[in-house]
């Protein structure tokens, strides 16, 4: 696992949360999990600085998208093979 840092809008206010994932991919895919997270601007890998940024136009869809899929570790699966 590797500890990224996401900076999301939570609750009205930006904040950076810390994660232990695989890949940025996962961290997106934890991050749209939660519902109270707003907008999710960067994703940052905490040891090379490599960072992502995200188009937050697509989050609601995405999050519609995930909510079809009701097997956990079939989207880990999947996530982890990438």
């Amino acid at each position: 696992m590797e500890e990224y840092l996401i900076e999301v809008k939570k609750g009205g206010s930006i904040e950076t949360l810390k994660s232990f994932c695989a890949s940025p991919i996962e961290v997106l895919d934890s991050m749209i999990s939660f519902s109270d997270i707003s907008h999710i601007y960067k994703i940052t890998h905490a040891k090379t600085n490599e960072s992502w940024n995200f188009d937050n136009s697509a989050l609601e869809d995405l999050r519609q998208l995930r909510n079809v899929i009701d097997d956990e570790a079939t989207i880990l699966n999947e996530l982890r093979r990438k």
